[in-house]
């Protein structure tokens, strides 16, 4: 792709804000997502349209080309002539395959709309609708691009009636997750009709594509379509109907610009006052406001460089500025500022608001971060936090084959969560091993793949199921002593029934002090905790948060558990390290006390498969501790739905293509935690505890309470 020329007409329109669109493309893997990015780059001369589809711009990492499928989010700055005006449109093209839909998720919270691409012989897939879903719930407006309308035409030679009928069983069922999931008064403005001018179809890889307004301008009817594929003359079809032409009129048409859609997104996705200064200044998207940028993601280049890219919701960031890091509490220096192009970037001397923009700062900086003009930092508030629709699932152990390569293998794990907070990293507290979980076997392959070309010789284990530890009643209270016996802690656990992340004061439960992302809370009922000094509150919470990392049965992280302290009774100087170590043995105590057991994870379950070949498809996954909840006929397939956990998918893969020759798709997504059987949760603890060098037997509750 060569260098883009246009950034100076590029930086004259940033200050229109009705001339600059925030978007993305979601969807399905292998549904043409990523053709159809490369059908926008081509509209925009920086491809030619014959490469489309082949070229696979924003897949520039190698392991993508290789694949053949896109693992990261890559962001471009497009600049269109569109009805006679200029437009820039701001587009990051995201992952479709599971693993990555953390990616997806980051990527929403800076974008205003996004372009839903579905195959038109698959329909809209399970993971597709999650991508709605989390859209909606960041108040993201999506529209819809019916891809591979082909295939209806060639594969399953339907008529023209039936292929309506396929369409608006399609359209109807977007418009079911609008329903489902967009706030009012959303769920009306934002369902799709073709006259609204929010639908398009066509086929990103033939190169055509329309919406109602473009077929009536060059009256062609979808009958000419079919005989464009029967005559095999496709070139008037995709001169008259391009499909950049399409999605760009849909975009500009149907999708905000970043001033309407911060004035109704920012009191859904930011925690503060919007009548306050900083608050007023997010929704009005000013330029002549204090500069606030939310960052979503995080690279760092090979001179070491931490590149932050976000977007700039209010103000102007220039090279030079100094800004505050809202949760590091520290200032930083903007080094230099870029705009992305795929795998390159352009140096620009400033962006204003509404602007998706990457930054080399002079501090460190995570994922998730706020960066704001130092005059304002009192004032501010952190953005909402960013809820993920999967968890780390699947995790192994790795070691570096030389031991002088430790220090160097912890940094490359440090530098792969920094750019990937969906990956996990522990230390396994009784055998010393690294541990990195991931969202599946594919997102931990890549990981493991980027620590091997760092340069660390690696020894890896084989993945395996990350557990849960969890209570099924209340436990009984738990006293501990410090060792001079003038403190202790006392305290109860229980099932932690109360499903919310954010929870300031709940009078029937007493004080939260804590709640981590496992949904564990940890409670002052008895307001124990008032007169508390800053830092030895902090101990107490670190005591908790410790605990609940690696549970009592064997080593693994506790989920769903309510912590109560019931009392707390310390010396005038407490040692910190001791109040927190009595904190988390006596929630050890309790926990044991509270019939303990093992959560596992759970995926959802899709197969796709020909009506011969569903009986033995359905065999093989009740086989698997699976089970089956619907059948449904979709055209020539059969779809089969229902639940498997996580550990029966390993080599899962292997028996479906064995038994179905092949002919058998499914995914997975992960869709819950569910109570481990009794068998097999014996067997469980009993390998780990082995594993870990502990003792077999389960200790009494009496070993932390001494």
């Amino acid at each position: 792709m060569p260098r883009f020329k246009q950034i100076p007409k590029i930086q004259q329109l940033m200050g229109l804000k009705k001339q600059i669109r925030n978007i993305g493309i979601i969807a399905h893997i292998d549904h043409g997502k990523t053709t159809l990015a490369d059908s926008l780059l081509a509209g925009a001369g920086l491809l030619p349209q014959q490469m489309a589809g082949v070229a696979r711009v924003l897949d520039y990492l190698e392991e993508e080309q290789k694949r053949k499928i896109t693992i990261k989010t890559a962001n471009i700055t497009l600049l269109f002539d569109f009805a006679g005006q200029p437009c820039i449109i701001n587009l990051i093209d995201t992952p479709g395959h599971v693993d990555f839909t953390g990616k997806v998720t980051r990527a929403l919270r800076v974008i205003d709309g996004v372009v839903v691409v579905v195959d038109a012989v698959e329909e809209i897939m399970a993971q597709t609708e999650i991508l709605i879903q989390q859209a909606l719930t960041e108040r993201v407006q999506p529209v819809l691009f019916i891809n591979k309308v082909d295939r209806l035409i060639r594969e399953l030679q339907l008529s023209e009636e039936q292929i309506q009928k396929k369409l608006n069983q399609i359209i109807s069922k977007f418009n079911d997750q609008i329903e489902l999931y967009a706030e009012d008064p959303f769920k009306n403005q934002w369902k799709i009709d073709f006259t609204k001018g929010n639908i398009a179809l066509g086929s990103a890889l033939d190169g055509w594509g329309f919406t109602l307004q473009m077929i009536k301008q060059q009256a062609i009817k979808f009958f000419d379509v079919i005989a464009a594929y029967k005559n095999r003359n496709l070139t008037q079809l995709k001169n008259k109907l391009p499909v950049n032409k399409s999605i760009i009129e849909m975009i500009v048409n149907a999708l905000p610009d970043p001033q309407k859609a911060q004035s109704y997104r920012i009191e859904k996705i930011w925690d503060g006052d919007i009548r306050s200064y900083v608050g007023k200044a997010l929704v009005n998207c000013s330029d002549d406001s204090p500069s606030i940028m939310y960052v979503t993601s995080i690279q760092v280049d090979l001179k070491g460089d931490i590149l932050a890219t976000g977007r700039l919701f209010s103000g102007k960031i220039r090279k030079g500025d100094t800004l505050h890091l809202l949760e590091a509490s520290t200032e930083t220096t903007v080094n230099n500022v870029f705009l992305d192009m795929g795998a390159m970037r352009e140096e620009v001397p400033e962006v204003t608001a509404g602007a998706l923009v990457t930054l080399i700062l002079s501090s460190k900086v995570q994922s998730g971060e706020t960066i704001i003009d130092s005059t304002c930092k009192d004032q501010m508030v952190p953005f909402e936090r960013i809820r993920y629709v999967s968890e780390p699932v699947v995790t192994l152990a790795v070691e570096p084959k030389n031991p002088q390569d430790i220090s160097n293998l912890k940094e490359q794990l440090d530098k792969l969560i920094l750019e990937d907070p969906n990956l996990q990293t522990t230390i396994d507290k009784d055998t010393g091993e690294f541990l990195l979980s991931g969202m599946g076997e594919l997102h931990l392959e890549i990981a493991i793949n980027r620590l091997k070309s760092s340069g660390v010789n690696l020894t890896v284990s084989q993945p395996r199921v990350v557990y849960m530890e969890c209570v099924q009643k209340k436990g009984t209270v738990a006293e501990t002593k410090t060792s001079n016996s003038e403190s202790s802690v006392c305290v109860q656990v229980e099932p932690n029934l109360i499903k919310q992340q954010k929870i300031l004061k709940d009078e029937k439960h007493g004080s939260v002090l804590s709640v981590d992302e496992h949904q564990n809370m940890l409670l002052d009922s008895a307001g124990k905790t008032n007169d508390l000094s800053a830092d030895v509150l902090q101990s107490v919470i670190d005591g908790f948060q410790f605990a609940c990392r690696a549970g009592p049965l064997c080593g693994e992280p506790i989920r769903d558990l309510k912590v109560n302290l019931v009392d707390l009774k310390l010396d005038e100087n407490p040692d910190k390290s001791e109040v927190m170590r009595g904190i988390g043995k006596a929630v050890f105590g309790s926990f044991l006390t509270a019939n303990p057991t093992l959560l596992e994870p759970v995926y959802r379950i899709i197969i796709s498969v020909t009506s011969d070949l569903a009986n033995q498809s359905s065999r093989i996954l009740t086989s698997n501790r699976g089970k089956v909840t619907l059948f449904e006929q979709k055209g020539h397939l059969t779809q089969l739905s229902g639940y498997i956990p996580v550990a029966e998918t390993f080599g899962f893969s292997a028996e479906m293509r064995s038994a179905t020759s092949g002919r058998a798709i499914w995914q997975l997504l992960f869709d819950h935690w569910e109570k481990l059987p009794q068998k097999s949760t014996t067997e469980v603890i009993s390998k780990l505890r082995k594993h870990r060098g502990l003792a077999l037997e389960i200790p009494k509750p009496e070993k932390f309470l001494e």
